[in-house]
């Protein structure tokens, strides 16, 4: 019998609240979010089963080799409408040997921004523990955090042991599949767990400084991911077949179609997960001014650290 052809996928979103605001998954394998197809054959599967019975035709041999049988990336979109807590995320390696667990870098993609509109990244300049352990428990941090205001369309970095945070914002973030991170500071809340002494080992303390952006349509090529911004002024065959990886679109502005076998609107806002089968496709601007962000994953150098390689 002839296996069925896989096709391009919706999900559901999955949205949270938060004191600070709201996140919406929007492709997420977590165990505690597990999106959940919206359409076509494969609609009301969630991507975790999805990937347990298709594996490497959904992502591609290179991302299955290095992550198994969890899909490596996450979307989702957070509306901070106040002020979110100041946290840390893990590099891999400690990740994994401390919590048998992916660690997590983040691009943050800036979607619209309110009048009091802060992101917090890093230091102002170097520090220590000792410095940032005193002014996390006397309230005086963000005298020493570096923060910047965003504007739509801006894209930050945010790598493992890089302090961060988040104020009246909308932030789509494209991340490694974790949501593994540590708070050091809710800004005189006492309504959340802190982890400072956890995760002071953890913390990168030299000063901020930003990534450089070669050409503007690079927005990230890091081990974990790697973000293209296309603006689509005209149809676009796929590359697909070179890449051996799923691809992820995400509609930043306009609107477009992906044609494969049939044609699958994309307008501002949605995202589309294309299987590493799919190989064969057009993207076809719809409207003046429209803009994708591309999502795949590169691969991983040989000696780097993820987890041991599944064996099939």
């Amino acid at each position: 019998m002839e296996e069925k052809k896989l096709t391009p996928l919706r999900f559901l979103p999955d949205v949270r609240e938060f004191p600070w605001g709201k996140a919406e998954y929007r492709v997420a394998d977590l165990g505690f979010v597990d999106s959940m197809a919206s359409e076509g054959w494969l609609g009301g599967n969630t991507l975790s089963d999805i990937i347990q019975t298709y594996l490497e035709r959904v992502v591609g041999e290179t991302a299955f080799d290095w992550y198994g049988t969890q899909f490596p990336v996450l979307v989702k979109r957070l509306d901070v409408k106040g002020r979110s807590s100041l946290h840390v995320n893990p590099g891999d390696e400690p990740a994994e040997q401390r919590y048998d667990a992916f660690g997590k870098t983040a691009l943050w993609y800036v979607e619209t921004c309110g009048p009091d509109a802060r992101l917090f990244l890093g230091w102002k300049r170097d520090v220590t523990a000792a410095e940032c352990y005193k002014a996390c428990q006397d309230g005086t941090v963000e005298d020493l955090l570096y923060s910047v205001k965003p504007n739509p369309g801006e894209t930050y970095l945010v790598l493992p042991g890089q302090v961060h945070a988040a104020q009246d914002v909308k932030l789509l973030e494209i991340a490694e599949s974790s949501e593994l991170s540590f708070r050091l500071y809710d800004w005189g809340s006492q309504e959340r767990e802190i982890h400072l002494e956890e995760a002071i080992d953890l913390i990168d303390f030299k000063a901020y400084k930003k990534p450089e952006n070669a050409d503007g349509t690079l927005l990230a090529a890091t081990p974990q991911f790697t973000v293209h911004r296309i603006p689509l002024l005209d149809p676009l065959k796929s590359h697909a077949s070179e890449e051996d990886s799923f691809l992820i679109y995400i509609c930043t502005a306009g609107s477009a179609v992906l044609q494969a076998e049939k044609p699958y609107a994309l307008k501002t806002g949605d995202v589309l997960l294309v299987p590493a089968e799919v190989t064969d496709f057009l993207l076809l601007p719809t409207d003046r001014d429209t803009e994708l962000l591309e999502v795949r994953l590169d691969p991983r150098p040989d000696d780097d650290l993820v987890s041991d390689p599944v064996e099939e």
